[in-house]
């Protein structure tokens, strides 16, 4: 694979939302069904990554407002929607500050609870381990690329005559293909990768049609986190 993955147009225009944050908006077109916006690198990093899961069609950012019993009001980073309409709201912080939102996130995911929707606390280390973060930026840049109709078919064909997912080297090899092939079809979700998004050869490449194995992926798995409650131990509403 050439190192240096093709020119791609400008991913994100910027916002001024108030004269202390700069709104970067994501146009991640062919992953999700409309732009995200985001405020830190975090968030961003955290895009990148969930929208190359296979079950998520939509994000948006900071969906809608929650109030405490005490009348303070939290605004959650993220609302995540999956392909069988489970929803999932997620806070990105990083780890130092969590301890001090602890009363809040308790709040905030017995609320959320109420509602039939999960509620994940992502930190750098579920955002970054292994420098996921920097492959799915890489990634994402190949959905700019325009690989022939054939150069597509041929990858996903052979994914649909092995039935399984297929080593990333005798994926290229078996279809004839080059590699820059199958990472357009991964940045545009017609196959995805493991959650770590590996771009060695044996990263496993899986098409991405309905099946019991992709449906049970979702945000909390595809990122290696618990929901809130079950990481901070929380079993009843806090008083």
């Amino acid at each position: 694979m050439n190192d240096t993955p093709p020119p791609a147009a400008p991913a994100r225009r910027v916002v001024t939302r108030a004269p202390h944050k700069t709104v970067r908006v994501l146009n991640l077109g062919g992953c999700l069904s409309a732009p995200v916006e985001c405020e830190s690198s975090f968030e961003r990093d955290f895009v990148y990554r969930a929208a190359l899961c296979p079950t998520v069609v939509h994000i948006a950012h900071q969906p809608f407002s929650l109030r405490s019993k005490g009348g303070r009001s939290y605004t959650p980073d993220f609302l995540v929607r999956h392909s069988d309409g489970a929803e999932v709201v997620v806070e990105v912080k990083p780890t130092s500050r969590v301890a001090g939102y602890r009363t809040v996130f308790d709040e905030a995911s017995t609320q959320l609870n109420e509602r039939g929707m999960g509620f994940l606390v992502l930190t750098e280390d579920q955002l970054r381990r292994n420098k996921a973060h920097r492959r799915a930026a890489l990634i994402l840049r190949y959905r700019k690329t325009a690989p022939s109709r054939p150069s597509c078919d041929a990858v996903l064909e052979l994914l649909r005559q092995a039935g399984v997912g297929l080593r990333l080297a005798d994926l290229v090899t078996g279809s004839r293909q080059e590699q820059e092939v199958v990472l357009h079809l991964a940045a545009t979700k017609a196959v995805y990768l493991s959650p770590d998004l590996p771009l060695d050869d044996d990263s496993i490449v899986t098409l991405n049609i309905d099946s019991e194995q992709r449906n049970a992926i979702r945000t909390e798995s595809w990122f290696d986190a618990e929901g809130w409650r079950t990481r901070a131990g929380v079993d009843s509403c806090p008083e």
